[in-house]
């Protein structure tokens, strides 16, 4: 049976476009929330069989998504790299931030093992149409939470340390940007048919930085991985012209730019996008009207229908239902 995200990914337009969402897999379903409220965040992270069911609840729910992205957390590599990462109700924290751990520190893989084995899992229940996706966290966005420890609201110590480490930070972007490779390699190996590179921060650096520090960076990971179409996601309101060359397919586009100016600026990427989560709270009309106009916007052009990032805790099923059916009514 043909797989519509995977057509699109090859380059067809199809009408209606496939469709799945960032962070589909989460707070905003009772479900979810009902198995979170007997084992923790970590436990889930860490139970391949917990994994493998909360990555398939939605596709259970909306049974017309055609992607399922692996339940997982980018950390998962600073982890790896022996930050020590815990992840309690008010947001991650680690034990160790880079500059305290060796630059030679090994990659422990074994903490990628029940991701792994959670996307096997749900590769074999999979309905024929869905696509399996695996993901991972952009080096400029690990290296943000590996030099702060936490999250931020201005990342004021990471971006300090990029100029006043510039050697350093270079050194731990490429170390950062091949456990990436590696992490998405080891994806595919599983089952992922499509992978998905997360750059969450990448609006936190000015155009410069950005160009100079995480892009190459970003084409480091990108350029290693192979056997599936890839996809890169960069949260931010300025995309330079330089992502059209990235060695990607798609290209992930996020509310704050309209997607009508990313297709003009971008034509040789699949695009991906771009509702604003928000939109999602404003009920079911309006959501499904702007979910028209991007759908309608599209047209002739490869597009993936998501969100400009992820859904929020307080989206409403019944909308992103709605949502859904009215993007596959065409």
């Amino acid at each position: 049976m043909p797989q519509p995200l995977l057509q699109v990914l090859h380059g067809e337009a199809l009408a209606p476009p496939p469709v799945w969402f960032m962070r589909q897999a989460g707070r905003f379903l009772p479900e979810y929330r009902a198995i979170r409220a007997k084992a923790s965040f970590e436990e889930l992270l860490n139970d391949s069989d917990l994994a493998a069911e909360v990555t398939l609840q939605p596709l259970r729910r909306f049974p017309k998504l055609d992607g399922a992205i692996i339940f997982s957390d980018i950390l998962v590599i600073l982890d790896a790299l022996g930050c020590g990462v815990t992840i309690p109700e008010g947001g991650p924290r680690l034990a160790r931030t880079l500059d305290q751990i060796d630059l030679d520190q090994p990659l422990d893989e074994r903490i990628f093992e029940p991701v792994q084995a959670a996307i096997r899992k749900v590769k074999a229940q999979l309905p024929p149409h869905a696509t399996m996706l695996g993901f991972a966290g952009a080096p400029w966005t690990l290296l943000a939470y590996g030099i702060e420890g936490k999250g931020s609201k201005t990342w004021s110590r990471a971006k300090a340390f990029l100029h006043a480490e510039p050697v350093k930070a270079q050194a731990w972007l490429d170390k950062l940007a091949d456990a990436a490779a590696r992490l998405l390699n080891l994806h595919i190996g599983a089952g992922a048919e499509g992978v998905q590179l997360f750059d969450t921060w990448a609006g936190e650096l000015d155009p410069e930085d950005y160009a100079r520090f995480s892009l190459p960076a970003v084409e480091r990971t990108l350029s290693q991985v192979t056997g599936a179409p890839k996809l890169f996601f960069a949260r931010s309101g300025h995309l330079p012209q330089a992502l059209e060359s990235l060695s990607c397919e798609g290209l992930a586009v996020p509310w704050q730019v309209p997607i009508q100016e990313a297709r003009q600026r971008f034509p040789r990427m699949v695009l991906q996008g771009n509702l604003d989560p928000i939109t999602l709270l404003a009920g079911r009309e309006i959501a499904c009207a702007k979910a028209r106009r991007i759908v309608e916007s599209m047209m002739g052009h490869p597009h993936i229908f998501n969100l400009g990032h992820g859904l929020t805790p307080e989206t409403d099923p019944e909308i992103l239902g709605a949502v859904i059916d009215a993007v596959k009514a065409g």
